[in-house]
């Protein structure tokens, strides 16, 4: 079932289109017996109308002279085009019907019709089905003992038939345009039936992959209070996984902590008592890179359980950046580099600092780290009629313009590099942004003919007024 609506529509539509076929037939059907009924009792009825008249004028008396002197003059309808079946002296139907009399022996008394062949002598009684001229006839048949004379009275069937197919088309006309009508009305139904269940998709669908929380059981119907339960139920699951996750790789990173930097103080201890320290400086250079490793991994675990819709914080974009530029000042001076802050006017953000301050140390280590000696990087902060941007420049080798969608990827570094690293700085300024609305893209460097441009695109709906 690919579609509980459409399985609904169609399958009410069938159910209700079956229904009023089968009533039809039926009302077919028994109209048909009615009708026959009805007809049949008014051709007994009308022998026996005749059979008075003619038992009224014939008692004791002689038949042969009575009836000859007797005359029937049957309607003849006129051909001046007037489509009415009933006339002003009668009606196009009289000659659909017909009567005979006869004496004991089958002598013709009376007939409505001069054709001979129209009815025949019977001496069955009662009713029969009679094939006359080609058109199929109902006849009822009396034998009155005291005037001795047989009456036999005649309808044809298409009469009958006519009078079914009028009662039929009559009950059927409105019903036919009765079903696109339910139809419509069934499949508004169906739709205001579900809509509390397309509500509830739209709401879940809705939700960012960080939020967990509970849907709310109120203004839901009680059919689709189990599917509500069910969805918390697996949120709720959901994050005592993640959470388990969280700790796990936030207590891995933390217990790897401590035995580096007992690792690198024997180290550094060893290098100071040998003569000859140059075999401990890769040593030393091996635990400076795991540290690093297990840094990276810590902000990685925190960047990625970042509530973004339940930030409330406004932070600085100057102060921020400020703050991360003097924490790698020395590391910029040990390479002799020149770092520049070009910020005419703040800019409130609402992004938490610890976001901000992860996207931008990120970046900027990657430019000090990848520019050489005496190199240069330039940090810039400008508004823009959508909002704000900070672009961080530098005059380093830069990264080829193929590459530079899979440095997004975690672990991925470029080929013949002999700068050590992670992989992972900017995985975590990708997910940062991801998660922050900020639009992250690589240029070339504006500063210099080579080098590297990370602009970071702060929308409007992030700038605190």
């Amino acid at each position: 079932m690919k579609s509980i609506s459409r399985f609904l529509l169609i399958g009410l539509l069938v159910s209700v289109t079956s229904i009023a076929t089968a009533v039809a037939l039926w009302s077919y059907l028994d109209s048909s017996h009615e009708v026959e009924e009805l007809f049949d009792a008014e051709l007994a009825q009308m022998a026996r109308v005749l059979q008075s008249l003619l038992e009224a004028q014939l008692n004791n008396v002689r038949v042969e002279p009575l009836i000859d002197s007797f005359q029937y003059r049957p309607f003849q309808p006129s051909d001046s085009g007037n489509s009415d079946e009933a006339q002003p002296l009668g009606h196009k139907y009289e000659q659909k019907l017909a009567f005979k009399v006869w004496n004991d022996s089958g002598k013709e008394l009376l007939s409505s019709s001069k054709d001979p062949s129209l009815l025949s002598f019977s001496s069955e009684i009662g009713y029969r089905n009679e094939q006359i001229g080609g058109e199929q006839w109902r006849t009822f048949t009396l034998h009155d003992r005291s005037i001795q004379i047989w009456l036999t009275v005649a309808q044809r069937q298409d009469v009958r038939q006519e009078l079914v197919s009028e009662i039929v088309r009559d009950l059927l006309l409105p019903l036919a345009l009765m079903i696109p009508i339910l139809g419509a009305v069934i499949w508004l139904v169906v739709n205001l039936g579900l809509a509390p269940l397309k509500k509830l998709s739209r709401h879940v669908r809705s939700r960012g992959s960080d939020n967990l929380n509970p849907i709310s059981p109120k203004n839901h119907p009680r059919e689709t209070l189990v599917l509500v339960e069910a969805v918390n139920d697996l949120l709720s699951r959901l994050e005592q996984a993640f959470e388990r996750e969280r700790r796990f790789s936030a207590d891995a990173a933390h217990e790897l902590r401590t035995p580096l930097a007992g690792v690198r103080i024997h180290a550094q201890n060893l290098s100071e008592e040998l003569v000859n320290n140059a075999k401990v400086r890769p040593l030393l250079q091996g635990v400076d890179q795991m540290t690093h490793v297990v840094e990276q991994l810590l902000a990685l675990s925190r960047v990625e359980h970042i509530d973004a819709q339940r930030r409330q914080h406004k932070s600085s974009l100057r102060t921020v950046t400020q703050q991360c530029m003097a924490e790698l000042a020395p590391l910029a001076l040990e390479k002799q580099q020149q770092l520049e802050l070009l910020a005419e006017h703040d800019v409130d953000v609402k992004i938490s600092s610890d976001s901000l301050k992860t996207t931008l140390q990120n970046i900027l280590t990657n430019a000090i780290r990848y520019t050489p000696k005496h190199g240069r990087i330039e940090v810039c902060i400008v508004t823009i009629p959508q909002g704000a941007m900070v672009q961080i420049s530098d005059n380093g080798p830069g990264i080829p313009k193929d590459d530079r969608s899979r440095v997004f990827e975690r672990f991925y570094r470029l080929a013949d590099q002999s700068i050590t690293g992670s992989g992972l700085g900017l995985s975590i300024v990708k997910e940062v942004c991801a998660r922050e609305d900020i639009r992250i893209e690589l240029l070339d460097s504006q500063i210099a003919p080579t080098g590297l441009a990370v602009r970071l695109t702060f929308n409007d709906e992030l700038i605190e007024p």
